[in-house]
């Protein structure tokens, strides 16, 4: 995009180079009328709107419609548009973390919060994973380089990535979007948003996305049933809520639902090693087939071997509530604002750790292996400027 934009202003330039040569005299009037002027980029990257160019960290500012001219649907895609950002998945979805400039938190412990913090619509993600699906229709994402920790707290040391959804309009519309792709890809999404009084205004979003695995998988004789991995199959809603009942006060009321049930992250063996003979010993028994592994060495293929599942599933679920009060008389003009959250999120997961056909390690995708996170947050702050100074205070609970 950027590329594109350089070589349509050197165009552009020599053009008017070219006509100002000829038509000097008209180019020199033309001149006088006014000065070129350039559109202001506002972000919340420090909690309150503010000008691009008045922001003092390093922030990326993706607008909607480079974000949609892109076909970016979740964090992951972020990766083709912001420099230094690589977002990566281990042993799951579940475990999916971003990391800015090198620096992030690799692994699957539950435990973990990743050091790039993940925010939407105000509401921070403990888990980096739950903000890797169908993020709906976008109004902008900021992604903030280096340590936030002091407007967003702990473990945002690398840096915040900050999603803005579309917000309820007071005019009427709709819009609906269906794609294709190999591996059996289809998608449909849609959304409608409107007036229910002057003063209410909703916004309904729904997307289901499916494709086939493009990993194909010798399962021997199981149990396995499915012969493909790293498939999709996933569904999100999303219903907003916008109250407008006088000019200084704003209500906005956003649910959630998003599902994914989907085999991922196997793996292709591509050399032989000291353990093949044994591991094909152990197929030969009972529910599996030999060779187990498939040690040929051949780094392009996507055969994989694994005679149990490495299913997902992962739902996550939220209500949050964002009310501004604007004071203007107020030490010259504050605003106040309450986000209050819930969240649950959870996931089962199974995996064949072994990658052969043989039963050696694998974890079985039940109650027993899955894990969920619930957080209840409650943020106030109040965010003022005059002509010598900007000021917030603010206080997090969780």
């Amino acid at each position: 995009m950027r590329l594109t934009n350089l070589l349509r202003t050197t165009v552009s330039a020599a053009v008017v180079g070219a006509c100002a040569f000829g038509f000097a005299g008209v180019a020199s009037a033309q001149d006088q009328d006014g000065p070129t002027t350039i559109d202001d980029i506002i972000v919340t990257a420090q909690k309150r709107e503010q000008n691009l160019q008045d922001v003092p960290i390093v922030v990326t500012s993706l607008a909607a419609e480079t974000l949609q001219d892109a076909g970016v649907r979740d964090i992951k895609d972020l990766q083709i548009l912001t420099p230094g950002m690589t977002v990566t998945s281990t042993s799951s979805e579940a475990s999916t973390t971003a990391r800015i400039r090198g620096v992030g938190t690799v692994g699957d412990n539950p435990g973990l919060e990743s050091s790039v913090g993940v925010v939407i619509d105000g509401v921070y993600r403990s888990r980096n994973s739950v903000g890797f699906g169908d993020l709906g229709e976008l109004s902008r994402i900021e992604v903030l380089k280096g340590p936030q920790g002091t407007l967003f707290g702990k473990n945002t040391s690398a840096g915040v990535i900050n999603i803005i959804t579309e917000a309820p309009s007071f005019t009427p519309g709709f819009n609906a979007e269906a794609t294709v792709g190999n591996y059996g890809a289809m998608g449909v999404s849609g959304s409608v948003t409107g007036p229910i009084t002057d003063e209410l205004a909703f916004r309904l979003y729904a997307a289901r996305r499916v494709r086939d695995g493009y990993y194909d998988v010798n399962v021997g004789d199981g149990p396995r049933p499915q012969t493909d991995d790293q498939n999709q199959d996933f569904g999100a809603v999303r219903g907003q809520m916008l109250w407008l009942p006088n000019d200084n006060t704003s209500f906005r009321l956003i649910a959630d639902y998003t599902s994914r049930d989907e085999y991922c992250c196997t793996g292709v063996q591509i050399r032989s090693g000291p353990t093949q003979a044994f591991i094909d010993l152990l197929s030969t028994g009972p529910g599996a087939a030999p060779p187990a592994a498939g040690f040929a060495p051949l780094p392009f293929s996507r055969l994989a071997y694994a005679n149990r599942e490495s299913g997902q599933s992962i739902e996550d679920m939220g209500v949050s509530l964002e009310a501004n009060f604007d004071f203007p008389s107020l030490f010259g003009g504050a605003t106040l604002t309450s986000v209050t959250s819930w969240r649950d999120w959870s996931t089962q997961l199974g995996q064949d750790i072994d990658y052969t056909g043989a039963d050696i390690a694998y974890r079985l995708q039940d109650e027993d292996n899955g894990y969920s996170v619930e957080a209840l947050t409650q943020e106030f702050r109040l965010a003022g400027q005059n002509e010598r100074l900007d000021w917030l205070f603010g206080v997090f609970a969780t």
